[in-house]
């Protein structure tokens, strides 16, 4: 079962909405972003994950990006992100 996440920029401002599942020991994120703006691949800066809980994870500056087409000519993007450390980031909200 997938719940629902945030990706934020360093500026608090909102990069991605989606559905996500964690894979603890690999440290990843899969989204999959309810509409696929791009804007993930566009950011420089920091990039945040705000789970359905409250909980804020850093990410890498990695990721993997799949595009998947099916045959009715639709495509759907899932990304692969990485977070940082297994830690929270803890003063995302309150430091800015």
């Amino acid at each position: 079962m997938s719940s629902q996440c945030r990706v934020l920029n360093g500026e608090k401002e909102t990069v991605a909405t989606g559905a996500y599942e964690i894979n603890e020991e690999r440290q990843e994120v899969t989204l999959r972003p309810f509409v696929d703006t791009g804007l993930i691949d566009k950011e420089m800066g920091p990039l945040f994950l705000e789970l359905d809980d409250g909980k804020m994870l850093e990410l890498s500056s990695r990721y993997m990006k799949f595009r998947l087409f099916s045959t009715d000519g639709g495509c759907q993007s899932i990304y692969r992100l990485h977070y940082l450390e297994r830690q929270e980031a803890q003063n995302f909200l309150t430091s800015r």
